[in-house]
């Protein structure tokens, strides 16, 4: 894909607490409004814990299995690599059947359900409107919990603003030996 891109950084290290996501999206939501950008969405998700989440792509590779062979090429190799980017697909024709597949939100283990719906609270309580998009997965395996995005209509079919999401365990990952939890 051709696209210009630039980045900044908004990252809040060392806290799992659901509010400290909701005040990351808040922060990025209020500055694309000050910057006076009008008009777009802000969609969530979550993406369930290290736990949780492989047992939902057992479940959904399973499901995938007699769906995989209709899909496009890109998806048809996701399905075995990484079923999780299935459900980001953008092939319109490829919606109905995917929309039909498992929800991570029907999977969310007893830790991350109250997270998820503790940062939904905390953006209601700060009147910032938001969509949950069950399928919206970031394309880095190190993602876990919350998800967003926001989007914008006029932008066509890279209609992405900005995206982020939480990364506890990336550190870890990285061979620090401090846990360093994080939303970024």
């Amino acid at each position: 894909r051709y696209r210009q891109f630039f980045q900044i950084g908004a990252e809040a290290i060392g806290s799992e607490s659901p509010f400290i996501d909701a005040e990351v999206i808040e922060m990025v939501v209020e500055m694309l409004a000050r910057s006076g950008l009008s008009g777009f969405t802000l969609l969530i998700n979550s993406v369930g814990c290290a736990d949780c989440r492989a047992k939902f792509v057992e479940k959904l590779r399973e499901a995938l299995k007699p769906v995989a062979p209709t899909l496009c090429g890109d998806c048809q190799r996701r399905a075995e690599t990484n079923p999780l980017r299935v459900l980001d697909c953008k092939v319109p024709e490829e919606q109905p059947a995917i929309d039909r597949l498992p929800s991570i939100l029907d999977n969310l283990c007893e830790f991350c359900a109250p997270h998820f719906a503790a940062v939904r609270s905390y953006l209601r309580d700060r009147g910032i409107e938001f969509e949950i998009k069950p399928r919206l997965v970031r394309g880095l395996d190190y993602y876990m919990r919350t998800t967003f995005e926001v989007i914008h209509g006029n932008l066509g079919a890279q209609n992405s603003v900005l995206g982020g999401g939480r990364y506890d365990g990336l550190a870890e990952s990285l061979g620090s030996n401090v846990h360093s939890p994080g939303i970024g």
